[in-house]
């Protein structure tokens, strides 16, 4: 191996890791951020050792979780930006990825540990550049209105992804209001 180049993990471990971390933002998000790594190796199936070998520390694997959320959020808005649709239907296609991610999310504004370093930022500064590209187009084209911002939709798509107390059916009245929120979004016509 040519040196400084970095060693891929066994599969046995690559996979080994995304089981913790699948079990981790299962738990952090049902118990807190402060849940025993004991709970999650167990519910992952792995040892604590195994736990620790891939996160040394409680911080860095509350670090990881957000940084997963981050690239999933980072996905979503490119495939929403991508759209080849109207950029009204690129936003429905962000704020109903977010919805059907919501358990996947381990961020602030779900309701996630607040963990930031340049490589998170630098995804979340993505995040906003590739939402930003589609709401100029559909400000361009006369679909958005004009002062529709990045920031409206990450809240709105949060806020929508956070099932309320007590309510059945989650899915389908989230997306009654997506609908809502898209009509309130629409560029208002003489």
């Amino acid at each position: 191996m040519p040196p400084g180049a970095a060693r891929q993990p066994r599969k046995d471990a690559a996979a080994n890791r995304e089981r913790v971390l699948d079990a981790a933002t299962e738990l952090v998000r049902r118990e807190g951020e402060k849940v025993p790594m004991a709970d999650i190796a167990g519910h992952a199936g792995v040892g604590i050792g195994t736990v620790y070998r891939h996160f040394a520390t409680r911080e860095d694997l509350l670090h990881a979780l957000v940084h997963r959320s981050f690239e999933l959020a980072l996905a979503n808005a490119r495939a929403a930006a991508a759209h080849s649709g109207p950029a009204l239907d690129g936003v429905r296609a962000f704020l109903a990825a977010t919805l059907r991610d919501r358990d996947r999310f381990v961020l602030p504004l779900h309701g996630g540990p607040v963990r930031f370093d340049p490589a998170i930022r630098a995804l979340q500064a993505e995040v906003r550049v590739h939402l930003q590209g589609l709401l100029d187009r559909g400000q361009a084209a006369g679909d958005l209105r004009a002062d529709l911002t990045p920031e409206d939709l990450i809240v709105s798509a949060s806020l929508l992804s956070r099932p309320l107390p007590a309510v059945d059916d989650w899915d389908r009245r989230a997306g009654r209001h997506i609908d809502l929120l898209l009509s309130g979004l629409a560029a208002r016509r003489p």
